[in-house]
């Protein structure tokens, strides 16, 4: 028998772009134990940005651990479909403008943590869109494109066009992505039909 010296190099077996994706809360734990992960670390937001804070996010990860955090505020700032601020108004919910840097930089912290898969974000997303938007800021945050741009206009022909070892990269900054229970079987059939493989 002979053995490929090029496997001998590889380490244990990676998730592919869309294997294990999409998980609920009641199933999360289980899936990431398929991988060999540890459960995840809850991430408190900060009530400027709707957001956790980057230094809290980079403790997390730097313990190779995954960390679930809400990205809703900077989705919805970035794509425009935050609530206009009044000035008038008294301040009340995440800036919009904080929000939208602040998911960017939670991107590059991730994509720059250096410590693999299963250390990566656990965002939470309502639907495809935001899976596919998120997954874009990932592969702009690796390679230092702009991560706002990249999140506003999703390629999910492009992303899942790229090669299988660029795929296995972005699962080490967006490990899995949480979705309300109700949504997991119509998200992952919206996110299937793109698939090439």
């Amino acid at each position: 028998m002979t053995v490929s010296l090029e496997l001998l190099g590889r380490g244990p077996s990676r998730p592919d772009l869309l294997d294990d994706l999409v998980v609920d809360e009641a199933s999360i734990v289980e899936v990431l134990g398929r991988w060999s992960v540890t459960a995840p670390v809850v991430v408190a937001p900060d009530p400027v940005t709707g957001q956790p804070a980057l230094d809290e996010v980079m403790e997390v990860l730097a313990g190779g651990t995954p960390a679930v955090v809400d990205v809703a505020p900077g989705l919805a700032a970035i794509a425009g479909t935050a609530a206009p601020a009044d000035p008038a108004a008294p301040a009340s919910g995440p800036d919009q403008v904080q929000s939208a840097a602040h998911l960017a930089d939670l991107l590059a912290v991730a994509s720059h943590a250096g410590v693999g898969f299963g250390s990566g974000l656990v965002p939470r997303c309502a639907d495809a869109s935001q899976v596919w938007a998120l997954l874009s800021g990932a592969v702009a945050a690796m390679t230092g494109a702009d991560i706002r741009a990249a999140i506003a206009e999703p390629d999910p022909a492009r992303i899942v066009g790229l090669s299988r070892s660029a795929r296995e990269a972005i699962r080490d900054v967006v490990t899995c992505v949480l979705v309300p229970h109700d949504q997991l079987a119509t998200i992952e059939s919206a996110l299937s039909p793109v698939d090439g493989d």
